[in-house]
């Protein structure tokens, strides 16, 4: 199974289909996604969708992704010296 992420694109027209009423069902019917994804981009925005709001939530999440780095400035320059030693 592939997975696609919406695009700004997607989420504009996302955003003028709520804003014209349609419901969440029906804007997956529009755009063939599956209900779960709209669903869940709807709930980004807490009372109206914004489609740049949405990206910008996306945006800052991504960059909270993946496992934090446990090396401080510290230890990051014990081994640059270390390295520029030899």
């Amino acid at each position: 199974m592939s997975y696609k992420h919406l695009t700004l694109n997607d989420k504009n027209k996302i955003e003028v289909l709520k804003l014209e009423g349609y419901s969440s069902r029906r804007i997956t019917k529009i755009l063939g996604f599956h209900h779960s994804t709209i669903s869940r981009e709807l709930k980004r925005c807490n009372n109206i969708y914004s489609a740049s709001e949405a990206n910008k939530d996306r945006s800052i999440k991504s960059l909270r992704k993946g496992r934090n780095c446990k090396a401080t400035e510290t230890i990051k320059n014990i081994i640059l010296n270390k390295l520029n030693c030899k």
